[in-house]
């Protein structure tokens, strides 16, 4: 705790009043959060993600919602990610508003190293938040715990631009899990950056047309999830909604190998990295599309299981 107060951070542990009874709600709620800054007594909001090579269609979608969000008071959550995550978190400041960032690494690694000012200047207009220990450098498992906590403390989740294959489809996974309310603008059909905000919108996320969208007062009379909830409940709807979610397209060769592995049992990302020679990114990516097509689930212990 001394170490950690010479370089200015704190804990919040699970009982504390300022952690979120909402964020609580995912299984894998940490029971330590490290961070620098200020956690507000109402520290839920909108969480903004997308791809990192982005457009500037994304950047006008992501800066305009940002902007919204901060003149409402509402917290803007996001990942401090290039792209799409910085313009949110970078918007929200400019418009004197507080925005939250969670790390896939510990809070004093600066990662991209770009954003070290802008991660510095989160710190001082908000908060920095991370699942681990100082010095912890970034590794791919990392981002996807990171993306559950994005998900986690919003109740509302704007995907403003993901490719085919893009990281923040696994935030909205996560997201679609605790039954969060999942938005996204249309792309261009043959727009690649944007394939897969359409395949979120085709499965059944909200078309997002404007900033008021993203207003949390329609959803304040709403019952709070609970841990109670499950995998084996979040499955039983998962398998409920399989013949509504499943796309009629064929399974790249990738994702035939991690289904046929999966039909045997369910498996960890270790796993699955060492039986198919897929490297965690890529396979993260995967399972995150193939989650939100309804043909896998992941279980309350990290494991990857096909839904029958």
């Amino acid at each position: 705790m001394d170490e950690l107060a010479k370089k200015k951070m704190k804990v919040l542990v699970y009982d504390d009043p300022l952690y979120p009874e909402l964020a609580k709600a995912w299984p894998e709620a940490p029971i330590v959060l490290y961070y620098r800054g200020t956690i507000r007594n109402n520290s839920i909001g909108v969480g903004i993600v997308g791809s990192r090579r982005c457009s500037l269609y994304g950047k006008q979608v992501a800066v305009e919602a940002a902007d919204y969000l901060a003149h409402q008071g509402i917290p803007v959550i996001s990942g401090l990610a290039k792209g799409i995550d910085g313009y949110a978190h970078t918007a929200c400041l400019k418009a004197g508003g507080y925005t939250m960032a969670f790390l896939g690494n510990g809070l004093d690694v600066f990662y991209p190293k770009e954003h070290r000012e802008l991660q510095a200047a989160i710190s001082e207009n908000g908060a920095v938040i991370s699942k681990y220990l100082p010095g912890t450098t970034p590794r791919p498992e990392n981002f996807l715990q990171r993306n559950g906590l994005i998900s986690s403390w919003s109740q509302k989740l704007l995907v403003v631009e993901a490719g085919r294959n893009s990281g923040a489809l696994s935030t909205a996974s996560f997201a679609k899990t605790l039954n969060r309310v999942i938005l996204a603008p249309p792309h261009e059909i043959y727009c690649v950056s944007g394939q897969g905000t359409n395949q979120l919108l085709k499965n059944g996320a909200l078309l997002y047309l404007k900033p008021e969208q993203l207003d949390l007062q329609d959803l304040m009379e709403k019952p709070v999830l609970t841990r109670t909830n499950k995998t084996s409940g979040q499955v039983a709807n998962a398998t409920v909604n399989h013949s509504q979610n499943q796309t009629e397209r064929e399974l790249t060769p990738d994702e035939s190998k991690v289904h046929a592995l999966l039909n045997n049992s369910e498996k960890t990302i270790q796993q699955l990295e060492a039986l198919t020679g897929i490297n965690q990114v890529l396979l993260i990516e995967q399972l995150a599309i193939m989650e939100l097509e309804g043909l896998v689930a992941l279980s309350s212990n990290g494991s990857y299981c096909l839904i029958n």
